[in-house]
């Protein structure tokens, strides 16, 4: 039996994106009339038949972006939905906050227009989603938030430089004389937010001339409170000297100090502590925790620009970095430190 076309199939005869050929199935007024021309004539040479589960469902514009974040226990995902419903607000959109719970079938499904509400976009912050499931979909138009897929050319990225973004803080706290600094959450994937940062943290260490052993990087599989406090009770069983903890997200940070207090460890005297979001309870904390704060404005402003600019094929595979800042405090500078 002879393959079905696809719509990658299509883009690739007519010369343009498949998100473009979405837009032209989809009847949606964003593509300059030649090139809906080329891709109606690609679409009758090769037979194409659109995928119309999803898009029959969703008929005309339905001023709805679907905003999927893993899960909403997490202050910053809470913050960023509320954020980001005011904003949609402003330009007449209501925002469907979708938690995913890291299935990869909840999150296909909004990806590939089979939720079931129809929206006119998904914004969302990946943590099951491969490469394959961002191709060959009719689905509403896609905006990665934090996450970026590799051959996901395509899809719009939006999120700050995860790298540069661990210069800074690698950078902090070697300029506060810290020699023996962990890396706590490390994930494992190909390519993550964790990664990145981890890429930041070896290659600051090493223009530092300090020394990345392997023993000081920590394998973490979720980023919460509890998890930090394991990995650091861990750390602490097992006598590994450390003077710095450089943890993937706030609530590690978090988890990792609480575990550091209860040895009756000095923060930051002994042991300075970092974290990445600067979530409200990271101003809150005892000592109050050095964190990377991301401009969370831009970033659900460019995201929700990406979503809906009708840029047609110009507007697809937009890549946005937002800016940063090291909020310093207590964890790793004590008063009147630097």
């Amino acid at each position: 039996m002879a393959r079905r076309v696809s719509i990658k199939d299509v883009a690739q005869h007519a010369g343009v994106s498949w998100k473009t050929v979405s837009n032209v199935v989809n009847d949606r007024p964003v593509v300059r009339e030649e090139t809906r021309r080329r891709v109606e004539r690609s679409i009758q040479e090769l037979g194409y038949v659109p995928n119309r589960v999803g898009r029959d469902l969703r008929g005309g514009p339905t001023r709805t972006i679907a905003l999927v974040v893993p899960e909403l226990q997490n202050p910053y995902f809470a913050r960023l939905a509320e954020l980001m419903q005011i904003a949609a607000r402003e330009r007449g959109y209501t925002v469907s906050v979708e938690v995913s719970l890291g299935d990869p079938e909840t999150e296909r499904a909004h990806v590939r227009g089979l939720a079931p509400r129809p929206v006119d976009a998904v914004i969302i912050s990946p943590t099951a989603l491969a490469p394959a499931d961002l191709l060959d979909a009719d689905g509403p138009r896609v905006v990665l938030l934090g996450e970026r897929l590799p051959a996901a050319a395509e899809i719009s990225h939006v999120a700050i430089d995860n790298v540069a973004s661990a210069v800074d803080v690698v950078h902090h706290l070697v300029e506060q004389g810290r020699e023996r600094l962990l890396f706590l959450g490390m994930d494992g994937a190909v390519r993550s937010t964790a990664t990145d940062r981890l890429a930041g943290f070896r290659a600051a260490l090493r223009f530092a001339g300090r020394e990345v052993e392997p023993a000081m990087i920590r394998e973490v599989v979720h980023w919460d409170r509890a998890a930090g406090r394991r990995e650091m009770e861990a750390v602490l069983a097992a006598g590994l000297e450390v003077d710095a903890v450089v943890a993937g997200n706030d609530l590690l940070a978090l988890g990792a100090l609480g575990a550091l207090l209860d040895h009756g460890i000095d923060v930051p005297g002994q042991v300075a502590v970092v974290g990445w979001d600067d979530i409200a309870e990271a101003a809150w904390s005892r000592p109050a925790l050095t964190t990377i704060a991301p401009d969370l404005q831009a970033l659900i402003t460019a995201a929700l620009d990406a979503a809906l600019t009708e840029g047609g094929e110009e507007s697809a595979g937009s890549e946005t970095v937002i800016a940063h800042r090291l909020v310093v405090r207590g964890t790793s500078v004590a008063p009147g430190g630097r």
